[in-house]
């Protein structure tokens, strides 16, 4: 019996779920598989043991807002942008945006990815990267109306 303990304890310790690397792991092998609520368990989990200081927290920032994507869009264009907003150009990148963008729109969430596209917009000063989101948005805000106002309220079209 002692001898199997130790054994349990490991099993144990591989099926927990406390560890943020692997919990934010579980959460983009969900995205992968095409659930988004089990996804975002995994990076809502994993988030509660990270700080923003540690190096995993944008890692699994970035995977909850591709989760949120598919399933409250309004709250991942919210999150990503308070995210962006608390840790800046030096870690949150143009593909970032990128990702996010895309995210949106394959959720047809074209009015959400109008304003996330904004955002970057102004970060990086209408790169060229930045240039190919606005127009990927712009395609996709041709199927609703909302998203063509915003992109006119903010002076894209």
């Amino acid at each position: 019996m002692r001898n199997l303990l130790p054994i349990a304890l490991l099993f144990l310790a591989a099926c927990g779920g406390s560890d943020p690397k692997a919990l934010t792991s579980a959460g983009y092998a969900a995205l992968g598989k095409s659930d988004p609520k089990s996804a975002l368990a995994h990076f809502d989990e994993a988030l509660a043991g990270l700080s923003v200081s540690d190096k995993d927290y944008y890692r699994a920032a970035l995977g909850r807002c591709e989760a949120l994507a598919r399933v409250d869009a309004p709250e991942a264009q919210r999150y990503f942008l308070e995210i962006a907003a608390k840790l800046g150009k030096a870690t949150v990148r143009e593909d970032d945006y990128s990702l996010v963008c895309n995210a949106l729109i394959q959720a047809n969430a074209a009015t959400e990815a109008v304003l996330v596209m904004h955002a970057g917009m102004e970060t990086f000063d209408k790169s060229a990267k930045m240039q190919q989101i606005l127009d990927a948005v712009k395609a996709a805000a041709e199927r609703s109306p909302s998203a063509r106002s915003a992109l006119d309220g903010l002076g894209y079209t």
